[in-house]
This record gives structure tokens, sequence and C-alpha cells, in this order.
């Protein structure tokens, strides 16, 4: 005897909340008891995807499910939409939309959840997005949001914002998120005309992730907030008015201008994060960021990667990278260190991970005078120059394999491995014979160097 199927149908509803929508339909079938309950389930999920590129079936079926709720006075707790804008029937979607979102309140939505993606031309949305009062979270792509505002937004339940590829000015923006007092995450992603956010503690109480990317070097970022557990900063000038982050636990930061509120050092950043356990640079100059000493042990290893475009002044680049890792000693640092060619070589195709041949000794030289890599991995395009690409992998070798045979005080072992591109496998460098062998099908080579534990650097561990 099916004894689930005999209980209170409240108790079944709640069964079929934990469901998404497809599995809760699928429920129908079980017995005459659960044939009807999923029409009444107080928590509704449609995707378009799920409807395989049939748009107009999937307009039918929400908009059918909403009529069968308004007529029976059902309430919803929880609706989530997502729907894309790619065909010729998004003028349509967009009128179904006008007309769904207005009645939500009504209904007694209390979690509305949306997201819309436009894969064409960029949609105005403004007029569908600023009625939504049950907004909890707000996905959109390639929409514009800088046409009907209204003078008042009733964001007032909004959590989660996230704007991909949206056209949407500083004062829309302001006055977006500046009525969303509950905003605990903000994604801004290659937004176009919007040019400045600013991050107050007066106005953002409850954010806890941010991000903000752009490939325009006119924007600009301001932080001046202290409940931020993870940042996520790429591509613009960013300014910390405050060091102390207490509650952080992440920190990235590609290609970005950094500058504080210090007066003495405007553009080194140090930063009061006790809590800090990932923390990444790319960039184009080697940067002067350092944390304050914490009780806590740092828990997971930092990424750390340097793009050097000039190392004509090698001394002064060496001089930066030595203290810089000096002030992230208690991390466990991966370095990667690129050079881009000048348009005067013959291999003029920009390569983030080569290094001139001539160059190479004397940067492994100075290398070891900074600090003590555990592992030194060297990278090639496949698609390079052949003869370059030979060259240098056995000039590689060879200085690996002198600085074996000579010794050195601090090294207890050196171990030299390539990367068979076509067998996707490492293979161990062990005598001279594989030295000579073809070296056509290798893309990688990687060094692996065990220190004395008495070395002074071994407090600069890392890998390159």
């Amino acid at each position: 005897m099916d004894r689930i199927s005999k209980l209170p149908e409240e108790i079944l509803q709640r069964i079929l909340y934990f469901l998404s929508q497809k599995q809760a339909v699928r429920t129908s079938v079980l017995s005459k008891s659960w044939r009807n309950i999923w029409c009444t389930r107080p928590n509704l999920d449609f995707s378009d995807d799920t409807f395989k590129g049939n748009k107009q079936y999937f307009l039918s079926v929400v908009n059918n499910t909403l009529q069968r709720y308004r007529d029976q006075r059902l309430c919803v707790k929880k609706f989530h939409l997502r729907i894309s804008l790619g065909d010729n029937t998004y003028k349509e979607s967009v009128s179904f939309l006008e007309k769904w979102v207005p009645r939500f309140t009504a209904m007694g939505v209390g979690a509305f959840r949306l997201s819309i993606l436009s894969k064409n031309e960029c949609v105005d949305m403004s007029s569908v997005v600023f009625k939504a009062e049950s907004l909890k979270l707000l996905r959109l792509f390639n929409c514009d949001l800088g046409q009907n505002t209204p003078k008042n937004i009733p964001f007032v339940r909004l959590t989660v914002l996230r704007l991909i590829k949206v056209l949407i000015n500083k004062d829309i923006f302001n006055k977006i998120v500046w009525s969303c007092p509950l905003l605990t995450t903000m994604l801004i992603e290659q937004c176009r005309g919007l040019e400045n956010v600013t991050l107050e503690k007066t106005r953002h109480k409850y954010l806890k992730h941010f991000t903000f990317r752009t490939i325009d070097d006119r924007c600009s970022v301001e932080i001046d907030i202290l409940t931020l557990e993870t940042i996520d900063i790429l591509g613009c000038k960013v300014r910390f008015h405050s060091h102390e982050f207490t509650n952080l636990k992440s920190l990235s930061l590609h290609s970005v201008e950094i500058s504080t509120d210090s007066v003495e050092q405007s553009r080194a950043l140090c930063i009061d994060a006790p809590n800090i356990k990932y923390f990444r640079y790319v960039g184009n100059l080697i940067p002067s960021i350092s944390f304050t000493p914490t009780s806590n042990k740092w828990k997971s290893s930092s990424n750390v990667r340097f793009y050097i475009k000039d190392v004509q002044d090698a001394q002064s680049c060496f001089l930066k990278l030595s203290k810089q890792l000096q002030s992230l000693s208690r991390f466990g640092i991966s370095l990667e260190i690129a050079q881009y060619f000048d348009h005067n070589i013959v291999h003029n195709e920009e390569d983030l991970n080569l290094i001139r041949v001539a160059s190479l000794p004397s940067f492994l030289n100075c290398l070891f005078c900074i600090c003590r890599p555990k592992i030194i991995t060297r990278y090639w395009l496949m698609h390079g120059e052949l003869m370059m690409r030979e060259t240098e992998q056995k000039e590689l070798i060879q200085y690996f394999c002198i600085l074996r045979e000579r010794g050195n005080q601090d090294l207890e072992d050196l171990r030299i491995e390539i990367f068979n591109n076509s067998r996707r496998e490492w293979k161990r460098l062990r005598g001279p014979i594989l030295l000579e062998s073809a070296l056509l099908d290798i893309s990688h080579i990687r060094i692996r160097l065990k220190w004395r534990e008495s070395c002074e650097s071994s407090s600069n561990l890392l890998e390159l």
C-alpha cells in the first residue's frame, strides 16, 4: 500500500516544493492523489531551455499556469522565470512579461527570481523590470535599462543583482542599488554607459560578494564598505577608502590601477583581512600589496600572476618582485611571469607564456637570488615557430642539467619532466639520450626542485 499518497495535501505539496518543475509534473502518474497536486504547489520554476526551442509553447504554458493560479486564488510563494530573447518572437515575449509581472503582487509572490537573456539586439526591459516589486534575484544579459525609469524603484527584497552587457548609466544604476537595502551579491560585467561604481557602507550594509569586470579603462570602482567577503575586479581603476576587511575571504585583482586614501603611499595597498584565504593578482606592473599580520593560518594558497611587459630595467623589476614576495611569504604562492614580444621580432604573435631565449638563463639566475621555487614550468604554443621552440627547449634542459651536475649548496634534488602533447602526459627526463630526441610534440617542460630545509630563502618557496 502506498502510504505516502494518503498523506494530507499540504504534506504532498511540501514534498513537491523541493522538486524541479519537470520532476513535479512527472509525479502526476504516481497515483490519483498525485495527479493534480503539482498544479497547486506554492513554488513555480519555468525555463525556456526545457522547452527545446518551442517558445510559443513555453509562453502558453507559463501564461495558462499563472491564469489558473489567479482564477483559483492560489498563493505562489516562489516564482523562478528564465527566458531568452533571441528570435522573432522577442516582442511577444516582452509583451507577456509586461502582462505577468504586475500580477505577482496580488498573487502573493514572495520571492521572484528573473533571468532575461537577449541573444541578438539589446532589448529595452525597463517596462518589465521596474514593476517587479517581489524581485529577489535579477539577472540581465544584453538588455537596456536606460528608458522608462520610474521615480521610485520597489526593489526592497532584491538580494542578488547580476548585470552583464547591460546598457545603463550611473544615475539609473545608483537609483537601482540604493533601493536594494538587502543586496548581498552584485555582479557588473561589461555594462555600457556605467563608468563609475561606488560602494558605500551607509547604503550597502549587507553586501558580501562584489564583481566588476570591464574592458574600458575609463571605468572606476570605489570601495568603502567593510562587509565584503569576495572582491573580483578586472580592467579598471579601483580605490580603497579603507584597509579593514574583517570578513574578506577572497580577493582577485586583474589589470587594475590601485589607489588608496593614504597620502604617503597612494599606490601601496595594505589590507587588514584576518580571514583571507585566496588572493590573485594579474597585471603588467608588479604591485605593492601587503596583508597585515593575522593569527589565523593561511588555509589555501594564493595565485599571483605577473605579466611583465618591459624588462629593460631588470634590476628594478626583481627588487620589486622580491619585496612583493616577501610581503606575501605566508601564502603558498603560484607565480606566472610572462613577456610580450616586440613587433620587430620575426615571431610577432603575442604569447603570454614565452620568454626570449637570450634572457632565460639570466632571468633564472636572478630569480634564484630572490626566491626558492619548488616547481618551474615553461610553456610553448604548439603553433609557434618550430626552430625557436626547439632551441629554447634544449637550452632550458641544458641549463638545469648543468645546474644539477655542478650542484648548489641550497639545492638538494632536481628533476626534469617533459609533457608530451599527443599523449597528454608528463615523462621524466632521466639522461642525455632524451635531450637529442625529437621535441616536436612537447609543449611544457617542468622542473621540480627540492631545497634544503636550512636554506635561508626557504620562506619564499613558490611555484612558477
